[in-house]
């Protein structure tokens, strides 16, 4: 098959799926993974897919990175119980690190009273935990994102070299057993994507609705991730998923009318 029919194929593959993976396509097309990645390459050099990580997705997707405060108004109760289920994971003389997504935020309300420190990159984490004498805060500085309120960048990433990270706390705009964790902002998404390797334990917390859906840049494969914190809205069949990639999966309750 000549490269442009190849192309055109994963084109429509894109359009079908809404993103594509190199390793599958490698194997269906029984080519080199090198051979996807120059396809790729040439399709994104002419803004017909965007490359994420492990593969690409449509240029065209209309997704978009929602503001701070919007983000906070979503499953507001979901993130709540959520939010409080993952904090009783931090233990005393704990490194964390609070990503900038809303249901993180949302741990703030829960935080134990004990010793800890604690890195971020988001402005409103430091703002709900100032004052706090048990915690010592460190911000990454950086470029300044207002719409998540939240810095991002090389200066972002540097400022977090020298740390040895025991719970890393992310949110997600997706997360799919066979794509991974994802976000709709690539300046989000580079910066877990850096910090997971320095983390000893990398937890993601979102509400039910983020499961097995998929946003323009994936930054860790599922295999990467060691705890997910949901609610029990999530479908049983779907967490098993997860579980069955060695993933701990803790769900919070949520209240049901008897």
């Amino acid at each position: 098959m000549l490269p442009s029919q190849r192309q055109e194929f994963i084109l429509r593959r894109i359009e079908a799926n809404g993103s594509v993976k190199s390793i599958e396509l490698a194997r269906e097309f029984s080519v080199t993974n090198e051979t996807i990645r120059k396809d790729l390459e040439a399709l994104a050099a002419a803004k017909r897919v965007i490359r994420i990580h492990g593969g690409a997705t449509r240029a065209t997707d209309t997704r978009h990175d929602l503001p701070l405060p919007v983000r906070q108004a979503v499953n507001r109760f979901e993130k709540s119980i959520v939010a409080k289920a993952a904090a009783q994971l931090i233990e005393a003389h704990d490194t964390l690190f609070l990503d900038a997504s809303s249901t993180v935020l949302t741990m703030t309300d829960y935080m134990p009273a004990c010793p800890l420190t604690i890195l971020t990159n988001a402005h409103h984490v430091i703002v709900a935990l100032g004052g706090r004498p048990d915690y010592d805060l460190i911000c990454t500085g950086g470029q300044y994102a207002e719409r998540s309120r939240s810095y991002v960048g090389a200066m972002a990433e540097d400022a977090l070299k020298r740390f040895v990270i025991k719970w890393l706390f992310m949110g997600v705009d997706g997360l799919h057993h066979q794509f991974g964790a994802s976000e709709v902002n690539p300046g989000q998404a580079v910066l877990k994507e850096r910090l997971i390797p320095r983390a000893e334990n990398v937890c993601v917390v979102c509400d039910s609705t983020k499961l097995e859906q998929k946003s323009p840049f994936i930054f860790a494969s599922i295999q990467s991730l060691d705890v997910l914190v949901t609610d029990d809205n999530a479908d049983p069949g779907i967490l098993k998923l997860y579980e069955s990639e060695g993933i701990r999966v803790i769900t919070a309750a949520m209240p049901h009318e008897e």
